[in-house]
């Protein structure tokens, strides 16, 4: 949760003795004591996604190391898995360290994620906003689904780039049939979406890492719905990565914490809070599919800010029914 929503939380709870207890110090050990220990012990090197060889590199947002090597054999995904260090431990982090300051006209970014247009200035050569296009109202998020038809889009739009798609899952809000049921009202990425759109950047309710640390969710039943939104996208991944020529990896901008102890007084912290490189936040995925070919990629001269979506779309999408 950023700053800004951190004061607007403590204008409606300054009278609020568990809300100071559950969130609003451990927010404040987390910047003042965790960030810079972290830093100091180590580090912030890490890998510069930009630098490294593939085609297609598929992001799933907050997506640990662990956990993904535990789906793996059921995800009908081959190829080589290896652990990289993120540059950042939250997605701004992870855009900044990357991105900032540099141009990628070879590049295209398909997104779930509207932090890329926070956080992101004319970096790409496009940049495809699938959280205005595909929003999923109920949730707040949007689905797998629409990613790969908007990736496959791109890919044909643009065949001789590289190709960055950014999904949500398995970030909350978790989708999955277990989650709707056990967790029920929940933050999606609307203050995100809304941050990006230049609204007022405000949460609906509660995300669900502040829900653990008040104690209304039991951890037990976070790490299954996690677990679950990662088994939700691992098969459109497949899919995804079935159908597209080239190398293609699968990483993650950042890990997640559900309440391991860190720093000097081993307090427990939940989620991915930015500048804190705990190992669990900042080891992420690195697998990179079977290929054989690939892809020719040239730089473009100019760039082209948020296009429009190619009106027409192959016969090979109708046929995977995204159409």
């Amino acid at each position: 949760m950023s700053v800004t929503d951190k004061i607007r939380q403590t204008a409606e709870h300054y009278d609020d003795e568990r809300w100071w207890r559950t969130i609003a110090l451990p927010f404040l050990y987390e910047k003042a004591v965790l960030k810079p220990y972290y830093r100091y012990f180590e580090g912030d090197e890490g890998t510069a996604v930009m630098n490294e060889e593939w085609d297609t590199l598929v992001v799933l947002d907050a997506c640990r190391f662990d956990t993904f090597r535990r789906a793996l054999p059921g995800s009908g995904l081959s190829g080589t898995l290896k652990r990289k260090r993120s540059l950042g431990s939250n997605t701004p982090e992870f855009l900044r360290a990357n991105f900032d300051g540099r141009t990628f006209r070879d590049t295209v970014y398909v997104t779930a994620n509207p932090q890329v247009e926070v956080h992101t200035d004319d970096a790409f050569h496009a940049v495809v906003n699938v959280w205005e296009s595909d929003w999923d109202e109920t949730h707040n998020t949007v689905r797998p689904r629409e990613m790969v038809r908007r990736t496959l889009e791109a890919a044909e739009r643009y065949p001789d780039k590289r190709i960055i798609a950014h999904f949500i899952q398995p970030h909350y809000p978790f989708i999955g049939e277990f989650g709707q049921e056990h967790i029920g009202e929940q933050a999606g990425i609307e203050l995100s979406r809304r941050m990006a759109s230049g609204e007022t950047a405000e949460s609906d309710h509660w995300n669900v890492w502040d829900l653990l640390k008040q104690g209304h969710l039991r951890e037990d039943v976070v790490r299954k719905a996690y677990r679950e939104n990662l088994d939700l996208v691992l098969p459109h991944v497949r899919e995804l990565g079935n159908e597209l020529d080239g190398k293609t990896v699968v990483t993650a901008d950042h890990g997640n914490l559900f309440g391991e102890r860190l720093g000097p007084a081993g307090v427990r912290v939940y989620g991915h809070p930015e500048g804190i490189h705990a190992p669990d936040l900042v080891t992420v995925p690195w697998f990179e599919l079977k290929w054989s070919n690939r892809r020719t990629v040239e730089s473009g001269g100019s760039s082209e800010r948020r296009p429009e979506t190619a009106g027409d779309v192959s016969t090979r999408l109708k046929e995977l029914g995204y159409l």
